[in-house]
């Protein structure tokens, strides 16, 4: 077994005994993510690298899409960066989302944020601005003070009580004036914007999700997937797919099948070519022609009851 796929297995098997439904490894067509899990209200989507820095940009819009759409944490999982190795308890960064190790991402699931970050010059610590405020006042420490014993400025004292960041050794520093922790988690989310807007090549995807817009659906396209795209209203969160028939590819309508019953969602099959079949692997089937019938979410729901 390879390293990568050793990593997903260990991964898999972590979050199955603690209690999360997972998608199999290795299901069809995957390429934007390589595991989506739940637990309660927790839903993570993992792209899964042994060596982070071969993740590259173009796969950064369509985490970023199913991220925000399916209320999902999105996190690379890695061993390495380069020829160094992920440090446990930091996050780090690659074009705007979140990487943890193996034993970083095991921490957070068991409740233990990782409050140390990497970025350009080092690691740094998240401070607790309040509470730092208030242990200085407990000790009758003036910013004068504070700014001394650092060798930094008091304009960089106010800063570290407004929330900013600090390095660790400025940390290290503070903790040992104020005799207390004055950490705070750091933000596990995706902070890139997609910069790269991806639309679909296939005129039959891009009709199909024009169609549910129309209708009153939120849809977006998301590219390297089993499914086409997602589509939501305030009553319902749909994964499509379109298939120019059913039977062309059954391995992807069950992919997206067991990704619709992790997620909760319901999958639903647009098909190009008329068929009485209601559903395949669960999957609800609609039929093109009729869709382009639809002109509101009632009388899509009507079509889904049928």
């Amino acid at each position: 077994m390879d390293p990568r796929q050793e990593l997903i297995k260990n991964i898999y098997d972590f979050l199955r005994k603690n209690d999360f439904t997972v998608s199999e490894p290795g299901l069809y067509g995957l390429v934007t993510f390589d595991l989506i899990c739940r637990r309660g209200s927790e839903r993570y989507i993992l792209k899964i690298l042994y060596n982070v820095n071969t993740f590259s940009k173009i796969g950064v819009v369509p985490l970023i899409k199913m991220s925000a759409m399916t209320d999902s944490t999105a996190l690379i999982i890695g061993e390495k960066a380069g020829n160094g190795k992920l440090e446990r308890g930091v996050l780090y960064f690659r074009h705007g989302v979140p990487i943890l190790s193996l034993e970083s991402f095991e921490d957070y699931v068991n409740g233990d944020a990782p409050f140390i970050y990497s970025a350009p010059g080092g690691f740094y610590v998240g401070i607790n601005g309040q509470k730092m405020r208030s242990l200085r006042e407990e000790k009758d420490y003036s910013i004068g003070y504070i700014a001394q014993k650092l060798g930094v400025s008091r304009r960089s004292v106010s800063l570290y009580e407004s929330g900013s960041s600090a390095t660790i050794d400025i940390y290290l520093k503070l903790e040992s004036i104020l005799k207390g922790d004055i950490s705070r988690e750091v933000d596990i989310s995706i902070t890139a914007e997609p910069d790269m807007p991806v639309s679909p090549a296939n005129e039959f995807i891009s009709e199909v999700l024009s169609i549910m817009n129309s209708i009153g659906y939120v849809s977006e396209y998301i590219s390297r997937n089993p499914f086409d795209g997602l589509s939501f209203s305030s009553d319902a969160r749909l994964i499509v797919g379109t298939f120019n028939d059913t039977g062309e590819n059954l391995n992807r309508i069950k992919s997206i099948k067991k990704i619709s019953d992790v997620l909760e969602e319901i999958p639903i099959i647009v098909n190009r070519e008329r068929t009485s079949r209601k559903d395949v692997y669960g999957c609800r089937i609609i039929n093109f022609s009729d869709l382009r019938k639809v002109y509101d979410i009632d009388r899509f729901n009507e079509l889904l009851e049928k």
